[in-house]
């Protein structure tokens, strides 16, 4: 039975930056391998796993196992096409050395991924990393951060409320209304957030769906590109506003964006259209009324008059500075 001392370089940088092409075999070629990465990048941690890789298999040898030293190497462009190449490397080198059995040497966090590779072909008896100090928590680090960013899960939650954030901030600059960007980036990001908490990811999403698909639904297809220009007119109304009241601060530029002023008509009326060509829809289509939608209408004009009432309270307070009760009970 012959055991590998199986050296893994998962982005072949023993290949990009020496020319030496995967798979090395031997302890001789594999030293001299090793030397020629070092000379031509110093600091290349695959250097010592090389080198670590020789001393394991001249210790094995001492015991006199039937051992064989193997640097293989993937692609720069991590991932399945990497994997795939190391993945027939392998069989080749197993093919070869009739190897049963494996040391597996490796420098970080990212080679470790191969394991489940290399077990489906080899037993593996030992695994080896190999830390140059000082770079184990920087190479871990890094390679956690850039392989949770790949998660799409990871992306919606933390990547995409950056990507707004500076999409808006981007889109203002270049409108010349920087000074407003910072309150609507705020509510951005809040309207993102409430999105989320309240779970509508679902309804936005089937809203984009029937927005593109719209054959069979042409009512509502109609519906919503009026609804969009009119949340278009609001968002434009609302920049206005915060542009109006941008010396009184940041809150008072989000309470001008949200205020009767400001996109609250035009995205409630975008609402109610939107369900007014839902509801034509399934007329057309089941020849049923659905009454729900007066309850919907009397909702969303009912939470309209709330929030522009809470916009007036809250400038009173803490804006303007003219707090009155009587304004608070004229609101309610």
């Amino acid at each position: 039975m012959v055991t590998l001392v199986l050296a893994v370089d998962r982005d072949n940088d023993l290949g990009r930056k020496t020319g030496i092409r995967s798979p090395v075999i031997g302890r001789e070629s594999n030293l001299e391998a090793a030397q020629q990465l070092g000379l031509a990048d110093p600091e290349e941690s695959d250097t010592n796993t090389m080198f670590a890789a020789v001393r394991i298999y001249d210790q094995l040898l001492k015991d006199d196992v039937k051992v064989e030293v193997v640097t293989i190497c993937g692609d720069v462009r991590v991932g399945t096409r990497s994997d795939m190449k190391i993945a027939n490397t392998l069989d080749q080198v197993i093919a070869q050395t009739h190897a049963t059995r494996a040391v597996l040497v490796s420098d970080g966090a990212e080679d470790r991924e191969l394991e489940p590779i290399i077990r489906s072909r080899l037993r593996i008896d030992s695994t080896r990393q190999i830390v140059v100090q000082q770079s184990r928590p920087i190479e871990d680090t890094l390679y956690t951060i850039i392989h949770k960013m790949e998660d799409p899960k990871i992306q919606r939650k933390f990547i995409l409320p950056v990507a707004l954030a500076a999409f808006v901030w981007g889109l203002l600059a270049l409108m010349g209304k920087s000074e407003i960007a910072g309150g609507a980036i705020l509510l951005t990001l809040g309207g993102y957030m409430l999105v989320k908490v309240a779970g509508w990811e679902d309804e936005i999403r089937n809203f984009y769906h029937d927005l593109l698909s719209g054959t069979s639904e042409r009512v509502s297809l109609n519906a919503y590109i009026i609804a969009a220009l009119l949340l278009i007119v609001g968002v434009a109304r609302g920049l206005d506003a915060m542009q109006e009241v941008a010396s009184s601060g940041m809150l008072a530029m989000v309470l001008g964006f949200m205020s009767i002023e400001g996109v609250l008509p035009m995205l409630l009326t975008g609402l109610l259209i939107i369900e007014l060509g839902r509801t034509i829809d399934t007329y057309l289509q089941d020849g049923s009324f659905n009454p729900a939608i007066v309850t919907f209408f009397f909702t969303v004009t009912s939470l309209g008059l709330i929030v522009a009432g809470f916009v007036e309270i809250v400038n009173d307070i803490f804006v303007r500075d003219d707090f009155i009760s009587t304004k608070v009970q004229y609101v309610l």
